[in-house]
């Protein structure tokens, strides 16, 4: 699945997602074959770019739930930027709360898990995309942290608002993407980003956000966002900053991107997990309620190469599943605390493809013997007379 810029679209190109409008109405289906006034439609939708699938790559399944997230994404993803936009502009927004609300209503009260989506980003949408999904995040995570209905709105709309700053970095920047950028560089970024906290105008409060979403987003200014840079100790952390530091770096290290291949769920977790100085346990440990880390179907690599297929998610403990191997149709249980010794789930599996791949400077180390030579030239010249008399 490619990110296919609106100007780059070519008829032919299948849709790997469906397209929905502003407001919410789907207008092309998965797996549809684009056409030059299919195209010209599309380019009059106000999208930035749409995901397109590989020429032999078949449709992905979906369930209704995340088709309808699906749409629920789109939809929001206009309405924030609106939003952000006034704000880039000096102009009030008054959507920031009701946008809030909804996103609370819809994923702070699941009782389930589900496949958080990982969307396609392009450097005119990441901030967009990157503040909406890390609000369904921390919704859900606040949600099920049983925060007050208050402090759990406060959250979300930090989280809607924590990386507006980056609207204001210069394309040129932005474009590098961040291994490439140099260290006065990734300063001047902090600088955008503390300039986005105070079009928020956090004296006077024009925008009548909550006092604690003001406070988040002034703390998240303050974050490195580098792990080997202690957290300051003169500053006491809210648990909200807390729930949208996790929520955020975990939305960034899954989030598919031009300039960086994805993080898998679990090695994002992992992540998460190891350096709890800066990403507390508690919090880390709430997230992994709320999503599919190692749901079932899902294949995984193990440190002594083997494969395997997940059966059965352990709700609990996602790094305890039941898998069976590939190569011996083994059941492991990861419930079992030898097991967990025995074997070791490095990640999921990048491609089910698992052919051997040579390239032609491969073939040329390989040469056949006379007998095999001899019995392709003849195969190859009965083709040739086959193809002459026409009954081929």
């Amino acid at each position: 699945m490619q990110y296919i810029k609106i100007s780059h679209l070519k008829p032919g190109m299948r849709l790997a997602r469906p397209i929905y409008n502003r407001q919410g109405v789907m207008l092309y289906e998965r797996g549809t074959r684009l056409t030059p006034p299919g195209i010209s439609g599309i380019q009059n939708f106000g999208l930035w770019g749409i995901y397109i699938l590989e020429p032999a790559e078949p449709v992905p399944p979906l369930s209704k739930e995340e088709i309808e997230m699906e749409r629920f994404l789109t939809v929001s993803t206009f309405r924030l930027k609106d939003s952000l936009d006034l704000l880039v502009n000096g102009m009030a927004s008054k959507d920031i709360l009701l946008l809030s609300q909804m996103i609370l209503r819809t994923f702070g009260s699941l009782d389930h898990k589900i496949n958080f989506l990982k969307s396609l980003r392009s450097h005119e949408d990441y901030v967009y995309k990157h503040c909406l999904n890390t609000a369904i995040l921390a919704a859900m995570m606040v949600g099920r942290l049983r925060y007050p209905y208050a402090d759990q709105l406060a959250i979300v709309c930090a989280a809607l608002l924590h990386d507006a700053g980056l609207l204001l970095v210069p394309e040129e920047i932005m474009e590098k993407g961040e291994k490439l950028m140099s260290l006065d560089e990734r300063r001047l970024i902090r600088g955008y980003l503390e300039k986005g906290y105070q079009m928020l105008h956090p004296d006077y409060n024009e925008n009548g956000l909550p006092e604690l979403t003001l406070q988040i987003v002034g703390q998240m200014t303050r974050l490195e966002h580098n792990v080997n840079v202690p957290l300051p100790k003169n500053i006491n952390w809210k648990d909200g900053t807390h729930v949208l530091h996790t929520a955020s770096m975990f939305d960034q290290m899954t989030s598919m991107s031009p300039d960086k291949e994805p993080m898998s769920e679990i090695c994002a977790v992992r992540f998460l997990q190891e350096h709890r100085q800066y990403y507390p346990a508690k919090y880390v440990t709430v997230l992994t309620q709320c999503i599919h880390v190692l749901p079932s179907g899902c294949c995984v690599d193990f440190a002594n190469g083997q494969k395997g297929i997940v059966i059965e998610e352990n709700q609990k403990d996602f790094s305890q599943p039941v898998i069976i191997l590939f190569s011996d149709n083994r059941l492991l249980d990861f419930s079992n605390t030898t097991m967990q010794k025995a074997m070791h789930i490095v990640d999921v599996m990048k491609t089910m493809d698992v052919r051997l791949k040579a390239d032609h400077e491969t073939f040329k180390k390989y040469k056949s013997d006379a007998r095999t030579r001899e019995i392709s030239r003849r195969y190859f010249e009965k083709r040739m007379q086959l193809a002459a008399a026409g009954r081929l």
